[in-house]
């Protein structure tokens, strides 16, 4: 009998061990069974407008197992994109709670964190983090990126040109254009001359062809008394931004008559149309002309211009000249109220556009409110505008 027993004993174990098999393989596929139900779940309560109590099944689930991390930052950035930040949030705090992430996974949550706090105005949160990100060795330069994000929205612009000179040679270059404006901000702060010069010579090193530093520096030259240098800066923003010339129109008219420079002013606006330059230089110059008492030539440039490049500005210019070498009587009143009607039609219709996303203005803004661009917005192009 006994001999028996010690035969059945290894059936026993091997019986045992099937059956331990069999039990685990079971629960695994109960967990299986219940983490697909428990997705299809939170998707029906997505999709039924529940989001809370789709966060809170997520969120749940999350400690059933470490493989959904994945899921969860798409899910944190989708509410994010809703604009549900609230939830993003919770969603990332969890994930960043956890002690089973590798440093990789807590840096990636940590950046959701970040861009969580970003999209809620939380700047100070936001930038907290970026920073942080920022001493890790192996970090990406979205850290960086997103900081200067914040230093433009909170407007400290030295900050935002400190992360721009710790940045690689490379990515510094594809923001040189964005320096030179926070160097403008900063002088625009700036009481003093002295200084303000000093931050758009700055501004210039960074991007020589910045145009609106030129055009800053002739300015603060103009009221200097210093005619020489404003001129000298005028002919650079010829070369440099043609397109924002026109907006250099009056500084150029005082520094060249302070300096009794008439032909000098008369060339300069010649050589921008030349360069490209729209109506308004074309108009300024006809003005010109009829001062000097060329009304017959100034006629003629706006009709050639006319002929090339139509432009409403163009034609209400010609039609007041019409108007001032028309007789009294009704065909002189008719014409003065077309061009009154013109006039009217030129202020209605905006005079500025955004380059990269059409927003229309009728002012100059260095900062596109729309889409955050710099130096974009420039003066329309075509019938109603240059």
């Amino acid at each position: 009998m006994l001999e028996i027993l010690f035969l059945l004993l290894p059936i026993a174990a091997g019986y045992g061990w099937y059956m331990g098999r069999r039990s685990v393989r079971h629960k695994q596929s109960n967990q299986r069974k219940q983490l697909s139900r428990d997705y299809f779940t939170g998707l029906n309560f997505l999709l039924s407008n529940e989001s809370d109590k789709a966060v809170d099944l997520f969120i749940t689930m999350l400690d059933v197992d470490d493989e959904t991390i994945d899921t969860h930052l798409s899910l944190g950035s989708l509410f994010r994109k809703r604009g549900e930040v609230d939830r993003s949030i919770r969603i990332h705090q969890n994930l960043i709670a956890r002690p089973s992430l590798t440093n990789e996974q807590r840096d990636i949550a940590m950046m959701e964190l970040g861009k969580d706090y970003l999209a809620a105005g939380f700047y100070d949160r936001a930038e907290e983090i970026f920073l942080n990100l920022v001493k890790q060795e192996d970090h990406s330069e979205d850290a960086e990126t997103h900081l200067i994000d914040i230093y433009q929205v909170t407007k400290e612009w030295q900050k935002a040109i400190n992360i721009i000179k710790s940045l690689k040679r490379k990515r510094q270059q594809s923001l040189k254009h964005s320096a030179a404006h926070f160097y403008c901000e900063l002088a625009n702060e700036e009481t003093n001359t002295a200084n303000q010069i000093k931050l758009l010579q700055s501004a210039l090193k960074q991007d020589p062809q910045c145009g609106r530093a030129l055009l800053t520096l002739a300015e603060k030259h103009l009221d200097s008394g210093e005619h020489t240098r404003c001129k000298e800066l005028l002919a650079k923003l010829l070369e440099a931004d043609i397109e924002l010339f026109p907006d250099s129109l009056a500084i150029a008219r005082q520094a060249y008559h302070d300096s009794k420079d008439l032909n000098g002013y008369s060339e300069l606006l010649r050589q921008a149309i030349q360069n490209g330059a729209g109506a308004s230089v074309v108009v300024t110059l006809a003005k010109n002309m009829i001062e000097q008492g060329d009304l017959p030539e100034a006629e003629q440039l706006v009709l050639d211009r006319l002929y090339r490049n139509p432009t409403m500005k163009s034609f209400q210019h010609l039609m007041q000249m019409h108007v001032q070498q028309a007789e009294d009587g009704q065909a002189k009143d008719s014409l003065t109220m077309l061009e009154k009607l013109v006039e009217q039609q030129i202020k209605f219709r905006p005079g500025y556009r955004c380059s990269e996303c059409g927003f229309p203005s009728h002012r100059l803004y260095w900062h596109c409110p729309s889409c955050k661009s710099w130096g974009k917005i420039k003066r329309i192009r075509g019938l109603d505008g240059e």
